[in-house]
């Protein structure tokens, strides 16, 4: 499918109905990476997300933060405007969305052929599409743009047959208290009763 830049990859659903788990605004410094790297990591540990999914979205995390930080300028040139984080989910999807206050789309890349081999940066946006499920940017109001991706959950291999060598059985399905974007009521989003 084609993205706002014209890039094939996964299919994006517009509809999907997104739960937001959290919106963290940001210094527009290059502090802001721990700290958006922190309240991921904190976040999806209280949503008992799966630590392979979790490790993998606190890296995205950090990436399109620390370029939102780098590159994200105004249009006259100062770093006034706003840098938020926010996480969402839909059923067993989770979406980060990075706004910034610069119009410029992301340079997203095409493979590690379009990588400079000799270039100190410029391999966060790489790791991003290898990584997540989806990806892509878009302007946002008058001013400013996000980007995103999104992960889904490793589909679990089908058990064993009784003698063959793998898992005996597939792993117990979590608390509902702990389900993406499904809350044990009386739970808030972005909350967790205990696991």
């Amino acid at each position: 499918m084609l993205t706002d830049r014209g890039l094939v990859h996964d299919v994006f659903h517009p509809q999907r109905p997104w739960l937001p788990l959290s919106r963290l605004p940001l210094p527009h410094k290059p502090e802001a990476v721990f700290g958006a790297r922190r309240h991921a990591r904190e976040l999806l540990a209280a949503r008992c997300v799966d630590g392979d999914l979790a490790a993998t979205v606190e890296l995205a995390v950090s990436e399109l933060v620390t370029n939102a930080v780098r590159h994200g300028v105004c249009p006259c040139g100062c770093t006034r405007g706003s840098v938020w984080l926010a996480l969402l989910a839909a059923g067993e999807r989770l979406r980060v969305e990075v706004g910034d206050p610069s119009r410029t789309p992301p340079c997203w890349p095409t493979g590690i052929e379009a990588v400079d081999a000799e270039a100190v940066d410029g391999r966060g946006l790489l790791l991003v599409t290898g990584l997540a499920t989806d990806w892509g940017d878009h302007a946002r109001g008058r001013r400013g743009k996000v980007v995103w991706c999104e992960f889904a959950p490793v589909p679990q291999l089908p058990a064993a047959r009784p003698g063959a060598p793998g898992p005996a059985e597939a792993p117990p399905e979590p608390p509902a208290c702990c389900r993406i974007g499904r809350p044990a009521s009386g739970v808030l989003p972005g909350t967790a009763a205990s696991c």
